[in-house]
């Protein structure tokens, strides 16, 4: 076959992208939380050229909105100048709004201009502020319009040269703590950056450290340093699947030129669009470089088919490098353990358990193709030295998990070694706009790169594997009819393909659900450490927000995906209810002491619910208490007002679970009575909590040959393909209780989608 050919053309840089002047009160979706900044202004020596200006001097207030809340801005003004801005009231995380915060106020002072880029991967937040500022010039008497366009060569810059350190956190919050479900509990420190200015120009920046997510953060520290010096902008474009980190460099640096005494004016240029196109051709555009999009590119090389790969983030392998194990059967290492589970016994208690409400052609083809996809990788990774997989153990006498351990350096060695050298071209930062639909049949895809270069890839079939849309409310609001869940995937898994696919004329499946983890948590706890995470697995009383109980509690231990979640699910947030002794029983000793070992053996819970880091339970208490996601009050009917539940059906509800604890038996939900906690003194406490999504399962209709499917049953269109979770029929709500199910759906249908492409390919 022949390699993809690229025709580019380049042309004229667009200018600078700037802020709608005479915009006042534009409506962003955020909110800056309660810190003040004060920046006061000084008159550069030379001034840019307007006409004049005039203000009724004082000091106004105005409100932008961000993305958590409403920001608050004061702004004061003399006669012709505005001479101050300060953010009074916001909601926002400091670090990774920092630069909205702080050097976007001093922008606006520095050159008397509100016509200021927006920071990017804080647009809301930048909005608002600027909003906010615009607003309160209308009512100092003048326009926005009447303002300077921006222009950073009206301020001279005069740093003090030399080298300056400056941090930031990320993706945690300070104190966070990672690794305590793997055995090994660390404080997450903040990305500390050090940088090298002279008088006018910022010469390097480096990045000492970073805690954030290894597989996330790496794209982040290597590109944004680069681009800051290169550009002389704090206000480079972000990167895309890296962005908490590429902020917290940019705040860092920030931090670290205001030591310097540097004017933020001139560092506040936003990465220019250029005018520019490419084309590329060939048999097979993937759409997705995560873990279905790796195993079809390596599959497609070795085939012999041209594939052009389009990755909208900076990096691969997706919610693949979150996961640990694939579900699959027949392998040789199932063999070498003496572990002889068949496909037919696998594919009869899938089937079983989601009552045949899945495609039974679809998962038995899944399923007969997973052992040899097992085989097929390991081969590859042996040939690099990798690990691999590990020898699968049997669970529940069917499931067979073939862990791999983290998996972005596995995917990374692939395309390094086998993909792109195999002749694949792997277009990063570039996202798919539309399919390309000639006479009922792809012809290829339309797509932008984060530069602005429009991107034309001709081919003759389309795979679309984009994960599905964990990090989408709004989709998930459209689907599931709630967004209450607190994200623990890929944010930027936002059904791109999906919302492809449907514009093209497929269809959706049936089923299409989230994919809830087990644990608890809400917008102020920290997800990652910590025993508040399994509280709901603690037995304690659930209620929904009206204050009634739904469920038996102990399905969270029990049938944590099954029932616990789905029942989760159903209510939206839930409220947990303890007493001060059981709260103490969780730090002193965690569920031990809640459940007893008896119960714990029974149940056969996980070691990483075993196993807390208890001191940062009271922390996060109070940080959840102050930031109103938990109550404590030295009554029941105290806490119920507090917490917001319906008084008739709180009080109801205290009665009949005295009732029930009283006499040992709980007739309408059979709680054991070894988990009927009593209520009888406190204080007591009540915790918001949400199901956390990992991601989305089921997407587009598919055939046995994953082949998308439109209202008339048929493929619509034709030589368009859906793998792993944009892709849907394998799967029923809730989740399957087979570890490792989702990924080893995302490999082996990835891989087993190029066989059916060729065959539509007629090769």
């Amino acid at each position: 076959m022949d390699d993809p050919t690229k025709r580019a053309e380049e042309g004229p840089q667009l200018s600078r992208r700037g802020f709608v002047q005479g915009v006042a009160g534009l409506a962003g979706l955020g909110l800056l939380g309660a810190q003040a900044l004060s920046l006061s202004g000084c008159a550069s020596s030379k001034e840019a050229s307007r006409g004049p200006v005039s203000f009724d001097p004082g000091t106004y207030t105005a409100t932008g909105e961000g993305k958590h809340g409403s920001v608050v801005v004061e702004v004061s003004f003399s006669e012709s100048r505005i001479e101050e801005v300060k953010v009074v009231e916001h909601g926002e995380t400091e670090d990774i709004s920092y630069l909205p915060l702080n050097v976007l106020p001093a922008a606006i002072v520095e050159s008397q201009s509100v016509d200021v880029d927006a920071v990017s991967g804080a647009t809301l937040s930048s909005q608002a502020v600027l909003s906010a500022v615009a607003d309160a010039v209308e009512q100092a008497g003048a326009s926005p319009k009447d303002l300077p366009e921006f222009d950073a060569s009206v301020v001279e810059q005069h740093m003090k040269p030399g080298t300056y350190t400056g941090e930031a956190y990320g993706k945690w919050k300070a104190g966070s703590i990672e690794g305590e479900r793997f055995g090994c509990p660390a404080v997450i420190e903040p990305v500390q950056v050090e940088v090298d200015v002279d008088e006018t120009s910022i010469l390097d920046v480096r990045v000492l450290s970073c805690s954030d997510t290894p597989g996330f953060f790496e794209p982040a520290v290597e590109r944004m340093p680069r681009a800051i010096v290169e550009q002389q902008s704090l206000l480079v474009d972000t990167v895309t699947g890296a962005t908490l980190t590429a902020a917290a460099v940019q705040a860092a640096c920030a931090k670290a030129l205001s030591q310097a005494e540097a004017r933020f004016a001139p560092f506040v240029k936003a990465t220019p669009k250029k005018e520019a196109s490419e084309s590329y051709d060939a048999d097979l555009c993937i759409v997705g470089a995560g873990t279905a999009g790796t195993t079809a590119a390596l599959k497609a090389v070795e085939e012999g088919l041209s594939v052009v790969v389009l990755e909208k983030t900076a990096r691969i392998s997706g919610e693949g490098s979150c996961a640990t194990g694939a579900l699959a059967v027949g392998s040789k290492l199932d063999e070498q353990v003496g572990n002889h589970v068949t496909v037919d016994e696998v594919f009869s208690a899938m089937m079983d358990y989601y009552y045949w409400r899945t495609d039974a052609s679809l998962t038995y083809n899944v399923l007969s193709h997973s052992g040899e996809m097992i085989d097929w990788l390991q081969g590859h990774w042996e040939q690099t030295g990798q690990k691999g997989f590990s020898a699968p153990k049997a669970t529940s006498g069917t499931s067979i998990a073939h862990d791999y351990g983290k998996g972005t350096e596995k995917f990374q060695v692939l395309w390094d070694t086998f993909i792109v050298p195999g002749g694949a071209t792997l277009l990063l930062d570039t996202k798919a706009e539309s399919l390309i639909v000639e006479e009922g049949a792809v012809a290829g895809v339309s797509a932008s790169k984060q530069d602005g270069t429009a991107v034309t890839v001709n081919a003759r079939a389309v795979l679309v594997c984009t994960g599905g849309f964990g990090g989408n409310p709004g989709m998930q609001k459209e689907l599931f009819g709630t967004s209450d869940f607190y994200l623990n995937g890929v944010a930027t898994n936002t059904g791109d393909g999906i919302n492809l696919c449907r514009e093209a004329g497929a269809v959706l499946s049936t089923d299409v659900s989230p994919h809830l983890a087990e644990f608890c948590s809400n917008d102020v706890l920290d997800f990652y450490a910590g025993y508040m995470k399994f509280l709901n697995q603690g037995g304690f009383l659930m209620l929904d927000p009206s204050g009634n109980r739904y469920m038996n509690e102990a399905y969270c231990i029990t049938h944590a995906l099954a029932r616990g979640a789905s029942g989760m699910r159903r209510v939206g947030s839930s409220y947990i209810v303890l007493t001060q002794a059981d709260f103490d029983k969780l730090v002193r000793s965690g569920v031990h002491e809640v459940l007893g070992e008896d119960l714990i053996a029974e149940y056969k819970m996980r070691e990483r619910i075993l196993v807390p880091s208890y001191y940062t339970l009271q922390d996060e208490m109070d940080a959840a208490i102050a930031h109103g996601q938990a109550w404590k009050a030295d009554t029941l009917e105290e806490l119920g007002e507090l917490a917001g539940f319906d008084a008739a059906t709180w009080a109801r509800t205290v009665e009949d679970y005295r009732a029930v604890i009283a006499s040992g038996e709980d007739p309408l939900f059979g709680k054991r009575p070894e988990l009927l906690h009593p209520l009888d003194e406190g204080p007591f406490y009540a915790v918001r909590v949400v199901s956390p999504i990992d991601g989305t399962y089921n997407g587009i209709k598919v055939n046995d040959h994953l082949q998308a499917i439109g209202e008339s049953d048929v493929p619509a269109p034709r030589g368009l393909f859906v793998a792993g979770q944009d892709s849907g029929g394998y799967f029923s709500y809730p989740y399957t209780d087979y570890v490792g199910a989702t990924c080893g759906y995302a490999l082996t249908s990835g891989m087993m989608s190029v066989e059916y492409v060729k065959e539509y390919l007629g090769l």
